[in-house]
């Protein structure tokens, strides 16, 4: 094979490897950077829970210890909860709740939020998080607009006449660029 064949080959294959992992890649940034439900597919203890008409939603968080309930959050339909856990970053903690739970309630549209609530919360392996279904359907909050009619009455133009210089053109006008007469 000569080295001119040789190096197309490898170039080609070069590019191919390249275009594969940069699509792959592509579906990973979205995921790191979005937050969606199952996770954004790294190991930083992220979720994110939908709530939907069919599918309301409760999270609490429990001391698995004394099966205390700790924090419980009923998610608005439309809405959606992300929370994190953040090892031993508790400032004042205690031996008994040395990590961070964060998270926020907002749009499910929205791709992001900032987590600015906090509290407190029990390591990694004395804390558990439930999710659970509300038994009724449920419908999100909607502050439905009024609704403004056309006038009946009114004359209307389905396409502004053509113009040049404020003056109307009448259909026999030349196309394209126009001379003044002045």
């Amino acid at each position: 094979m000569p080295i001119q064949a040789h190096r197309r080959t490898t170039l080609a294959l070069t590019m191919i490897s390249g275009a594969i992992a940069l699509a792959l890649l592509g579906g990973c940034m979205k995921q790191m950077f979005t937050n969606s439900p199952g996770g954004n597919m790294r190991s930083d203890d992220s979720f994110t829970y939908i709530s939907t008409p069919f599918e309301p939603l409760t999270v609490t968080l429990y001391d698995h210890r004394d099966n205390e309930p700790l924090w419980t959050v009923d998610v608005p339909v439309g809405q959606k909860v992300t929370l994190r856990f953040l090892e031993n970053k508790a400032m004042q903690g205690t031996t008994r709740r040395p990590d961070i739970m964060q998270w926020a309630i907002y749009d499910k549209d929205k791709r992001r939020a900032d987590l600015t609530n906090k509290m407190a919360v029990p390591s990694a392996d004395a804390r558990m998080l439930k999710v659970a279904i509300r038994d009724n359907i449920e419908f999100p909050a909607e502050d439905p607009e009024p609704i403004e009619f056309n006038d009946p009455n009114r004359d209307w133009v389905p396409v502004e006449p053509r113009r040049f210089r404020g003056v109307p053109l009448d259909s026999n006008a030349r196309q394209g660029s126009y001379i003044s007469d002045d």
